[in-house]
C-alpha cells in the first residue's frame, strides 16, 4: 500500500473518530446567543403605553431575561419613557445584552437634555424653571459624570431625577450660575437666584436672607407637590457621603451653585411644612437633587 493511500485512510479514520467523541459536528454547534430589541414609543407625553419585543436567536435554550426596569419576562410592557436595557443568559450561561430608548410626544415649552430625557417647564415671576429634577448621566460634552439613582434602584430615576455631588453637578466649574451638567442655555440656579423665587412667592429680603433655619411661612406649600407655583417638589431624598440613602418622599434638597467658604448653599423643601430651609452645613460630597433654571 503506497504512502499516499494510508495517509488518507487514517486522515478518514481520524475523523470519524473525533465526530464519534465529541458527539456532534461542526455543524451542530450552536448559534452565537444575540438579541434584538423593537420599541414602541408612548402615545402621550408622560404616557405608560410604550413596550419591547424582544428577539432572540441562537444560543441554547431556555432562556433567562434581566430588565434594567427589574421584569423577568421576554417582553415588557406598560412602559413611560425612558431607557431599558435588558441581559439574556441562555441554558449555558451565555449572555447577550441590548438596550433601547422608549420615546414620548414632546409638549410645547418643554427642553430635551443631551441623552433625550424631556422636562416640563413653568414660569414662576420672571424666571423659568424646570418642573422635574435633572436626571442626566452625562455632561453637556457627553462626557460620562458620577450620579446616582435613589436607593441604586433604576424605577426610581424616572421619578425623582438623579442625585449630584456639588462637584459633579457643577461639572468642574465654581462660578455662580453656571451651566454646570444643564443642557444649554440653562443653569445652576445661584443662591441669589432662590432668594428672588422665594421672595416672588411671599418672602420678605429680611426672611430671604436668613441661614441655616427654615423661613418663610406658605413658600414651601407653594413649591411642594401640587403647590401653586407650578415648581412641583418630588421629595427625592439624598445621598450621604459614605453612600448610604434616606428621606425620599419625605425632604428634597437642592444644591446652588453659590458657594459658602468650603461649603455650597442649598434649599431644603420638607413634605407637608409649609417653609423652606437654607442651609450651608452639609459637605459637597452629599448627593442632592438639581433643578436647572433658564438663563
Amino acid at each position: 500500500m503506497s504512502y499516499k493511500v494510508r495517509n488518507s485512510i487514517f486522515f478518514i479514520c481520524f475523523t470519524l473518530l473525533l465526530v464519534s467523541c465529541t458527539g456532534e459536528k461542526e455543524a451542530d454547534i450552536p448559534e452565537t446567543l444575540s438579541v434584538e430589541l423593537v420599541t414602541h414609543d408612548v402615545t402621550t407625553f408622560q404616557g405608560t403605553d410604550g413596550y419591547i419585543i424582544l428577539n432572540v436567536t441562537g444560543g441554547i435554550p431556555p432562556y433567562a431575561y434581566n430588565w434594567s426596569n427589574g421584569e423577568k419576562t421576554k417582553d415588557i410592557e406598560n412602559l413611560p419613557a425612558g431607557k431599558y436595557s435588558v441581559t439574556v443568559t441562555d441554558g449555558v450561561d451565555s449572555t447577550a445584552t441590548a438596550s433601547a430608548m422608549i420615546k414620548q410626544p414632546i409638549p410645547e415649552n418643554a427642553i430635551v437634555d443631551i441623552e433625550g430625557n424631556v422636562y416640563t417647564t413653568v414660569k414662576i415671576g420672571d424666571q423659568v424653571w424646570m418642573q422635574q429634577n435633572l436626571r442626566v448621566s452625562v455632561a453637556p460634552d457627553s462626557t460620562e459624570i458620577t450620579s446616582y439613582i435613589y436607593g441604586d434602584n433604576p424605577q426610581n430615576e424616572e421619578i425623582y431625577g438623579r442625585l449630584y455631588t456639588w462637584y459633579d453637578a457643577m461639572n468642574g466649574s465654581t462660578a455662580e450660575s453656571a451651566q454646570g451638567i444643564c443642557p444649554t442655555g440653562w443653569h445652576i440656579p445661584s443662591d441669589g437666584e432662590w432668594k428672588i423665587l422665594e421672595m416672588y412667592l411671599g418672602m420678605t429680603q429680611q426672611e430671604a436672607d436668613r441661614s441655616n433655619t427654615w423661613r418663610g411661612i406658605g413658600v414651601g406649600t407653594k413649591l411642594g407637590t401640587g403647590g401653586e407655583s407650578g415648581y412641583d417638589a418630588l421629595y427625592c431624598g439624598r445621598r450621604h457621603s459614605g453612600g448610604t440613602y434616606s428621606l425620599i418622599n419625605d425632604y428634597e434638597y437642592i444644591w446652588t451653585s453659590t458657594e459658602s467658604g468650603s461649603y455650597a448653599w442649598r434649599r431644603c423643601l420638607e413634605s407637608g411644612v409649609s417653609t423652606v430651609g437654607r442651609y450651608d452645613s452639609f459637605p459637597k460630597t452629599y448627593a442632592f437633587s438639581i433643578r436647572c433654571v433658564k438663563d
